[in-house]
């Protein structure tokens, strides 16, 4: 799936692609940049947590838990 997302730092949009993705026998979103870079979150105890990578801006995570949340819904 595609989000939209306004990055918080630089105030400008940004199109992830965002796959379904087990980790560890949790369900997470792979979220996946233009860049190709990418990284893993999952919605735990009410918040975002990315799984693989600890040095996000937790507003941009935060940014992307939203997007994913409305798109799922």
């Amino acid at each position: 799936m595609r989000i939209r997302i306004t990055e918080p730092v630089t105030d400008t949009e940004i199109d992830l692609d965002a796959e379904p993705e087990d980790y560890n026998g949790e369900q997470g979103w792979r979220i996946i940049y233009p860049s190709k870079d990418s990284f893993v979150i999952i919605y735990k105890d009410g918040e975002w947590n990315v799984m693989d990578d600890e040095n996000l801006n937790p507003e941009i995570i935060e940014t992307i838990g939203k997007a994913l949340n409305s798109q799922v819904r």
